[in-house]
Order: structure tokens, then sequence, then C-alpha cells
């Protein structure tokens, strides 16, 4: 959402964190566990806002066969990533708590097209960022969450010696902006937490993995493009006010490495 008086440029701030998801396949029961780091860069280019970091990531997989629907095998998957970043835009503020946390269903497919693993899915991804405190400039900030469902479509590829390249295409279904503006106080702490609605965004991600023995090395990037929200208007103490999110877009590169379990 448009942090109005407490946008912040962000320089970068490195914390690697450890987390926990879990996931079920149907074309393998070996369930892993993995950690890794993004380098995180989310940007409001209307704004001039930039807010960069270094975010530790975790993950887990299980994938017992006998998950499906009729002819549909299901894959749950999660990811979450959480950490520190620095705001920079109406002044700066460091040390901002970033937290990302996304959760799929798949259906794979390795006979639709020989050579490729085809997964059409649905998701769900939730970010936190508590911006609370004082920029640099002396505006206030405020905690706020981005929540998205999203449509997925993933094509994976085996090549050489255990190596595999990936890609999944997202579509935004619909998005939710909660900004907490009783945080900064004044005529907005009236309001309590706001809501924005968005209805526009796509997203990519793309990377490749090697396996050596039980482990599994990835490397990939992921893009996420939102359009401005809906707008919400509110009048307190004589003055109007017209809150929204505007336009923007998140770019990160990961590095994980999971352990297959019981291999």
């Amino acid at each position: 959402m448009h942090q109005k008086n407490i946008t912040a440029r962000l320089k970068k701030f490195v914390l690697i964190t450890f987390l926990g998801t879990c996931a079920w396949s149907a074309l393998a029961d070996t369930p892993s566990l993995g950690i890794g780091i993004s380098q995180y860069a989310y940007r409001e280019p209307s704004l001039g806002v930039m807010q960069d970091g270094w975010l530790g990531i975790a993950q887990a997989k299980w994938a017992p066969d006998n998950l499906r629907i009729k002819n549909w095998p299901l894959t749950l998957s999660g990811q979450a990533t959480f950490g520190y970043a620095d705001y920079t835009g109406s002044g700066t503020m460091a040390n901002q708590p970033t937290n990302i946390y996304q959760l799929q269903v798949e259906s794979p497919h390795t006979e639709w097209v020989k050579g490729y693993q085809i997964s059409p899915g649905v998701g769900y991804r939730y970010l936190y960022n508590d911006a609370r405190g004082i920029t640099s400039t002396n505006y206030s900030g405020y905690r706020r969450t981005s929540e998205y469902l999203f449509a997925s479509l993933g094509i994976e590829r085996p090549f050489g010696e255990n190596w595999r390249a990936t890609a999944t295409g997202y579509y935004l279904l619909t998005g939710r902006q909660t900004s907490n503006l009783f945080d900064v106080g004044g005529n907005y702490a009236t309001q309590g937490p706001l809501q924005n609605t968005q209805r526009h965004g796509f997203g990519w991600r793309a990377g490749i993995c090697k396996t050596y023995q039980a482990l599994d090395f990835c490397s990939n990037f992921e893009y996420w493009q939102i359009g401005a929200s809906d707008n919400y208007s509110f009048v307190s103490n004589g003055s109007s006010y017209t809150i929204y999110e505007p336009a923007n877009h998140t770019k990160s590169f990961q590095f994980t490495v999971n352990y297959k379990l019981h291999e």
C-alpha cells in the first residue's frame, strides 16, 4: 500500500533464518528438508520506494504417492522467507521485519508432454512488513500485510546428469492489502486497519537444480508484478484522505539446499 509519509528505500541487511514447510507429491515418496537464502528487492516505481534485504529460506517436502483426486495427483508445497530489510523513500529506516509465506497445491503430470513434467495449480502468498518507527526525515511507519490468491502453471525438464530446469508462471486471482494506519496516529488512527483490493498481477519463477546423492541444490529467480489497488477514502477532522496500494514489483534470487530423508 502507498505508505503515505513513511515510504523508504532499502539498502542491504543480511539475515539467514530457518523455517519449515511441507509438501506431498504423487511422483515421489521421499521427504526432504531444506534451508537457503534470498536476495529480496521490492519497488514502487511511481513513488520511488525501494526495499532491499537478504532473507532466510527453509523448505520441506513429503511425497506419498496415494495423495490424488482420481487421475489428478496432488502436491502440497510451502516456502517461507523472513528476516530484515532496509527501507528508503521519505527518509530511511533500517531493519524492518519482513516475512513471506507461500503455499501451493499442484498436480504434476509427466504423461501430458514427453520429457516434461507439467504442473497446474493454485497458491496463496502472504507478506508481512513491520515499518513501525520513525524515518530519518521524521515520518511514521506502520505494519502492513499483502495476501495473494493465484493460479500457477509449472514446467520441469530433466537434462544432463541429475540436472533439471524449472519454470513456473503465476496469475493473480485476487489480492488484499491491509494497512494498520493506527500505528501512525493522528487522523489515521480513527480508521483502524484499512483494506484495499488488488485485481491485476502476474509473476514467474525460473531456475535450475542439481541432485547429488541425498542433496538437491537449487537456484532460481522469482518476479512478481502487482497492479494498483482500488481506493479507500475517508474524512477525519475535516480533512479528506484517499488510501491505495500503488503498482509494485518484487524480485528475488534464491539459493536452497535440500536434504532427502530416508534416501
